[in-house]
Protein backbone atom coordinates (compact mmCIF):
# COMPACT_ATOMS: atom_id res chain seq x y z
CA UNK A 1 0.00 0.00 0.00
CA UNK A 2 1.34 3.42 -0.90
CA UNK A 3 1.05 6.43 1.38
CA UNK A 4 2.77 9.76 1.89
CA UNK A 5 4.52 10.54 5.15
CA UNK A 6 6.06 13.88 6.09
CA UNK A 7 9.23 13.42 8.14
CA UNK A 8 11.05 16.16 10.03
CA UNK A 9 14.45 16.87 8.40
CA UNK A 10 16.46 15.25 11.21
CA UNK A 11 14.34 12.09 11.04
CA UNK A 12 14.61 11.95 7.25
CA UNK A 13 18.38 12.33 7.49
CA UNK A 14 18.66 9.53 10.08
CA UNK A 15 16.38 7.17 8.13
CA UNK A 16 18.36 7.89 4.95
CA UNK A 17 21.59 7.06 6.79
CA UNK A 18 20.09 3.79 8.02
CA UNK A 19 18.87 2.92 4.53
CA UNK A 20 22.32 3.53 3.08
CA UNK A 21 24.02 1.52 5.83
CA UNK A 22 21.60 -1.37 5.34
CA UNK A 23 21.72 -1.08 1.55
CA UNK A 24 17.96 -0.86 1.61
CA UNK A 25 15.32 1.56 0.41
CA UNK A 26 14.10 4.43 2.56
CA UNK A 27 10.61 2.95 2.34
CA UNK A 28 11.78 -0.44 3.64
CA UNK A 29 13.58 1.17 6.58
CA UNK A 30 10.56 3.31 7.51
CA UNK A 31 8.33 0.24 7.30
CA UNK A 32 10.69 -1.77 9.51
CA UNK A 33 10.89 1.01 12.10
CA UNK A 34 7.10 1.39 12.19
CA UNK A 35 6.60 -2.36 12.66
CA UNK A 36 9.17 -2.44 15.46
CA UNK A 37 7.69 0.63 17.13
CA UNK A 38 4.16 -0.76 17.00
CA UNK A 39 5.36 -4.06 18.45
CA UNK A 40 6.71 -2.17 21.45
CA UNK A 41 3.36 -0.44 21.93
CA UNK A 42 1.70 -3.83 22.38
CA UNK A 43 3.85 -4.84 25.32
CA UNK A 44 3.63 -3.17 28.73
CA UNK A 45 6.74 -1.53 30.13
CA UNK A 46 8.22 -3.60 32.94
CA UNK A 47 10.26 -1.94 35.65
CA UNK A 48 13.22 -4.10 36.65
CA UNK A 49 16.00 -3.73 39.19
CA UNK A 50 19.43 -3.86 37.57
CA UNK A 51 21.35 -6.70 39.28
CA UNK A 52 24.70 -4.86 39.00
CA UNK A 53 23.66 -1.40 40.21
CA UNK A 54 20.43 -2.04 42.11
CA UNK A 55 18.80 0.84 40.25
CA UNK A 56 15.42 0.65 38.52
CA UNK A 57 15.58 0.17 34.76
CA UNK A 58 13.31 -0.47 31.80
CA UNK A 59 13.96 -2.33 28.57
CA UNK A 60 13.43 -0.38 25.36
CA UNK A 61 14.56 -3.18 23.09
CA UNK A 62 18.11 -1.96 22.58
CA UNK A 63 21.09 -0.71 24.56
CA UNK A 64 21.82 3.00 24.73
CA UNK A 65 25.43 3.98 25.25
CA UNK A 66 26.74 6.91 27.26
CA UNK A 67 27.99 8.43 24.00
CA UNK A 68 24.45 8.34 22.58
CA UNK A 69 23.12 10.02 25.73
CA UNK A 70 25.82 12.70 25.47
CA UNK A 71 24.92 13.31 21.81
CA UNK A 72 21.25 13.75 22.71
CA UNK A 73 22.13 16.16 25.51
CA UNK A 74 24.30 18.15 23.08
CA UNK A 75 21.40 18.32 20.59
CA UNK A 76 19.14 19.85 23.24
CA UNK A 77 21.73 22.43 24.32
Amino acid sequence: MRTTVTLPPAVHRRVSELAEARRSSLSAVVSDLVVRGLAQEDSPVKLMIDPKTGTPSISIGRRITTDQVADLIDEDA
